[in-house]
């Protein structure tokens, strides 16, 4: 294979790369050709430690209390606020609850006091929880966050859901190869990313247990009988 049949080869499958995952090719002639590559959030499965054997007879409404920043930094009732924000947002675009406030003026120390003060906001189930450990990173370092979550019963106080979560993005090393260049890229907000795919996925058996799919008709049952007359 001559020098530029291996590079128009190279070139096609930057395309082929950019096209299909999220990438994308910095294409010069006269340089060496540069693949930027979207970094993923790295986690592992979320853990659930506690949750309901059976699903509501209809779907519940909740309330949701800005996580508590377990590690001693600045501003930390407006991180926790900040991330809650992001775990709402999520829960509201994924439809985890056909209602869900979110008691931003508060923020969580316990489920007593939770559960006191939305006796009567009307909400079924009150969701608090820790951001256990968190680092910013940038767009140039890495970037962690670990959290749990907690739903409560705002009737009896009985604990329904426990879940524990999390993930990281790092800016990897650019790899220097012979035919091209591979760059890692961060978003602009690496932990909005991360925070966002932790919600969505603890948020995902919470909504299949609040508001279940109908059950898919029996095709052994064979056709509804008609009706008489």
């Amino acid at each position: 294979m001559t020098r530029s049949l291996a590079l128009a080869t190279c070139l096609a499958a930057l395309c082929l790369a950019a096209l299909l995952g999220g990438c994308a090719a910095n294409v010069q002639l006269a340089q060496k050709p540069v693949l930027y590559v979207d970094e993923w959030v790295r986690r592992p499965d979320p853990s659930i430690i506690v949750r309901p054997e059976n699903s509501p007879i209809s779907p519940l409404s909740a309330v949701i209390v800005p996580l508590r920043v377990a590690q001693s930094m600045d501003m930390r009732h407006e991180v926790g606020r900040g991330v809650t924000r992001v775990i709402w947002q999520t829960w509201l675009a994924d439809k985890v609850f056909p209602g869900l406030a979110f008691d931003e003026q508060n923020h969580w120390t316990g489920p007593d006091a939770a559960l006191k003060r939305h006796a009567r906001s009307g909400a079924d189930l009150v969701i608090g929880g820790t951001i256990t450990n968190i680092m910013f990173g940038g767009t140039a370092g890495e970037t962690t966050i670990s959290l749990t979550l907690e739903i409560y019963d705002a009737r009896t106080g009985a604990l329904l859901w426990s879940m524990a979560h999390a993930g990281m993005m790092a800016n990897a090393q650019t790899m220097d190869y012979i035919l091209l260049d591979r760059v890692s890229r961060l978003p602009d907000d690496p932990l909005h990313a991360i925070v966002t795919v932790l919600a969505h996925e603890l948020g995902e058996p919470v909504r299949l247990w609040n508001q279940p799919p109908p059950p898919e008709p029996d095709e052994d049952a064979g056709p509804a009988p008609k009706p008489l007359g």
